[in-house]
């Protein structure tokens, strides 16, 4: 869900607001996320955040919740552990996608 600050509230399965977000939108739409499971969709929020991240901002500090079926769509905010696995996973991801750049 979002709310605008003028008050709407909009349902989504993914939305991006802020700096990045036309670059997290286009990331977002490339993905099914009708079949992604929680534990895919955290790793994939955190490589969105690192792909479109601007290199000149300062340490970042993630924080990621859900509101799963699992938890019967309660608020529910990752553990650090959590995110960090998701960033050491977003990271590789981030470097694959380099090296197979500097092969082709």
């Amino acid at each position: 869900h979002q709310i605008a600050p003028s008050g709407p509230c909009h349902s989504y399965y993914a939305c991006a607001a802020g700096k990045g977000r036309q670059g997290a939108k286009t990331e977002l739409e490339k993905l099914d996320l009708t079949t992604l499971t929680v534990e895919q969709a955290i790793k994939e929020a955190a490589r969105i955040v690192l792909t479109t991240r601007d290199e000149k901002d300062k340490d970042m500090e993630l924080e990621i919740a859900t509101l799963a079926e699992g938890d019967k769509y309660q608020f529910k905010m990752c553990g650090k552990e959590v995110v960090s696995e998701a960033l050491k996973w977003a990271g590789e991801q981030l470097e694959e996608d380099m090296e197979e750049d500097d092969d082709e």
